[in-house]
């Protein structure tokens, strides 16, 4: 069985020789956000193209990992859906909004895994945490800011930007000071 090392490193290749911007998220970069690894089963996937692109993502990932139409659709519509590399979860997600296209240049490289490897900057993190607004995002959002890198104001500013500024994540976010 490949390991989940051996699968993003996998992926980030297949992405190099393809030319395609991308950087990992979830988990894997909170890991560089907090110096504390958290367990996850799944590959948090970011390609920095327009959803038009969906064919040449998927076309160029590796040969295991599987959707389906709907997945396909899914992408071309929301620009997200999980699809697999059995038994691991892929959450890819493409660029939908400016916020995405701004988020490939802040992006940080990592040695993992024998490489370097592209992850999503705190900010851009933290962001993308409040959004989905999870149980276990506000936990990492926690960690972040006793970790130090938490931007509050920053990440409240583009939260106001795509939300308005009566959207209830952001006193939640402004609470964590």
């Amino acid at each position: 069985m490949t390991s989940l090392v051996d699968k993003i490193v996998a992926v980030h290749e297949s992405l190099e020789r393809a030319r395609l911007p991308h950087a990992f998220g979830g988990a894997l970069a909170l890991a560089w956000c907090t110096e504390r690894a958290r367990g996850t089963i799944d590959i948090d996937l970011n390609v920095f193209v327009d959803v038009a692109a969906v064919g040449d993502v998927l076309a160029a990932l590796p040969e295991p990992i599987t959707w389906t139409d709907a997945d396909v659709t899914l992408l071309e519509r929301d620009g997200q859906a999980r699809i697999w590399w059995r038994p691991t979860p892929v959450d890819v997600f493409l660029d939908t909004t400016e916020f995405h296209r701004e988020a490939a240049n802040r992006c940080r490289r990592e040695r993992f895994g024998g490489t370097e490897v592209p992850f999503l900057g705190c900010g851009d993190l933290a962001v993308f945490k409040a959004f989905f607004n999870r149980t276990k995002d506000w936990a990492d959002l926690e960690e972040m800011a006793s970790a130090g890198s938490l931007d509050i104001d920053r990440t409240v500013g583009v939260l106001v930007r795509y939300l308005g500024p009566t959207d209830e994540r952001i006193d939640r976010l402004q609470r964590l000071t």
